[in-house]
């Protein structure tokens, strides 16, 4: 296998992505849906197609104790095409990797791997057949439980980071906490669309509360923004005073993300969905563009950024 580790460290990326993100419920009484959480990334590191497939939960008052290991869906057959070839994925689970490798996980993942508690099963093209390439356009075909779900996403153009800096915390110049500020030069007449993670002194990508944008009100310019911490998807939303915000001698890396108009309105209406919480709020519809099921199926084009606060 060419590259294993690079491959079980992004495969785990998605295990621990899926836990903390939020779960499509049907009504009770509905048959279950199949949840499709798929990507493909092309750029500074091009990666294989990724597929975490699971069962929609359904709303339920008979308080029957529901077993998460029965939400994956096993055995599918899951290919992806990019026009000119195509690749069926393997399933690959948590129980099924060797001692060393959960030991790799377990170095980089720190307390997330003492709480997976569940046998996680992704789908992967682990011989990285077909890595992403930006500018391609690929189709995902899924047969499961008697279901065909498709799904299409391209991996658009990339608008690199032109600088990053650091600096006091707008309205009090704290000497604590510092903001993260980059900068970009969009592409005049093209509608981009961006997202973003950062990882802190190593620390697992993560990304913020609202973590994708677009170049609605930008378009061509050179425009200047905040990218806050990770540590994003609690339930409930995390208090104010640090988060978001880094400290001296913090090392920084940024993944810096493009990504199509499908893809960016299922986070984008995901992450609405989030602060829309409460007694008081309503259940958004989260867009989706997978045929046959819920979920997404995603490509990035991504290169990565680093720095440190001085």
């Amino acid at each position: 296998m060419k590259n294993s580790n690079l491959i079980l460290l992004l495969i785990m990326t998605m295990f621990f992505a899926s836990c903390e993100e939020q779960i499509f419920p049907v009504p009770d009484g509905s048959p279950p849906v199949l949840v499709v959480e798929g990507v493909i990334e092309g750029g500074e590191v091009p990666t294989p197609a990724l597929v975490l497939l699971t069962r929609s939960l359904q709303f339920s008052q008979d308080g029957q104790q529901l077993s998460i290991d029965d939400l994956f869906v096993h055995d599918a057959v899951i290919t992806v095409s990019d026009g000119d070839q195509s690749v069926q994925l393997q399933e690959i689970c948590w129980e099924d990797l060797p001692e060393d490798q959960q030991k790799l996980v377990a170095e980089n993942f720190g307390d997330r791997y003492d709480s997976i508690g569940v046998n996680l099963c992704v789908y992967a093209d682990i011989n990285q057949t077909m890595p992403g390439e930006i500018g391609k356009t690929y189709t995902l075909n899924i047969l499961a439980d008697d279901q065909e779900l498709t799904a299409v996403t391209t991996i658009p153009p990339h608008v690199p980071i032109d600088s990053i800096y650091f600096q006091n915390r707008t309205g009090d110049n704290s000497p604590e906490y510092f903001e993260l500020i980059a900068s970009i030069s969009d592409e005049p007449g093209r509608a981009d669309f961006y997202r973003f993670f950062t990882s802190t002194n190593g620390s697992f990508f993560d990304a913020p509360l609202t973590s994708v944008g677009d170049d609605l009100l930008f378009d061509g310019q050179e425009f200047e923004f905040p990218l806050t911490e990770g540590e994003t998807w609690t339930n409930p939303p995390p208090e104010t005073g640090d988060y978001g915000f880094f400290f001296v001698g913090d090392s920084i890396t940024i993944k810096w993300c493009n990504l199509d108009e499908p893809h960016f309105n299922f986070w984008s209406t995901l992450e609405f969905n989030f602060f829309n919480q409460g007694p008081f709020g309503s259940y958004t519809r989260i867009d989706s563009n997978v045929e046959g099921g819920l979920g997404v199926w995603g490509g990035y084009s991504v290169s990565y950024y680093r720095g440190v606060v001085e």
